[in-house]
């Protein structure tokens, strides 16, 4: 395992030694570059790449990570970079998307959009592994989930939207919260939500959802609630 994590980090954090990004010419050759990092006779990881002189770049990585044949992780990187802090002359690739087969189902259920800084923004779940993402999550700045979109009913839009402390919960499916429920746990609240139980009138004014001024700082996510957007 440990052997792997080094050799994943030097595939997704290849670096350019220079203080400038050079663009790519139009039509760059990728290549493959299969490894075994387990040492166990067989390829589990590939990574692709622009093999441009003096701007080698990994845009593109698979991972087979229970080593069944399959691939089980996804990982994009962008053309921007960031500056390392322990060597400012090296900059950094930086991950974009991800991809990940969480039961080894051979089907995606974990999709993330990521930012720079290793940060979380939006990331999608397939929670029952039905091939439907019916669950939408947003992270803050400390990397931690502060709101949780689910659409329960497969409408195509969320009815359940679940903070730290609370859930807002469409019960008319007119894309207004109109019940809240409080607990101490998302796995409370989104039972709670869920079967409507211990539900409170909620007034469009005192909805989270549709006023943002009313979440305290730190439960804000970095995408939807007017940090960066």
């Amino acid at each position: 395992m440990l052997q792997r994590f080094l050799l994943l980090s030097i595939l997704l954090f290849m670096t350019a030694c220079s203080k400038n990004d050079k663009p790519l010419p139009f039509g760059s050759e990728m290549r493959m570059m299969p490894v075994d990092t387990a040492n166990q006779g067989r390829n589990d990881t590939v990574g692709y790449y622009i093999p441009e002189k003096g701007n080698y770049r990994i845009l593109y990585i698979e991972i087979d990570k229970d080593d069944n044949g399959s691939s089980d992780e996804f990982i994009w990187q962008g053309l921007s970079s960031v500056q390392q802090e322990a060597n400012p002359n090296v900059k950094s690739m930086v991950k974009v998307h991800e991809e990940v087969d969480e039961n080894n189902d051979g089907k995606i259920d974990l999709i993330r959009w990521l930012l720079p800084n290793e940060l979380i923004g939006i990331a999608q779940k397939d929670s029952n592994h039905d091939s439907y993402f019916e669950t939408t999550m947003f992270y803050n700045l400390k990397k931690q989930i502060v709101r949780k979109e689910i659409d329960a009913e497969r409408k195509g839009f969320p009815t359940i939207f679940i903070f730290p402390d609370r859930a807002e919960i469409d019960s008319n499916y007119d894309r207004i919260p109109d019940l809240v429920v409080f607990g101490t746990s998302d796995l409370e609240l989104e039972a709670k939500a869920t079967g409507k139980k211990d539900t409170k009138p909620l007034a469009k004014s005192e909805s989270r959802v549709l006023n943002q001024k009313l979440l305290p700082a730190e439960i804000r996510p970095i995408i939807g609630s007017g940090l960066i957007d």
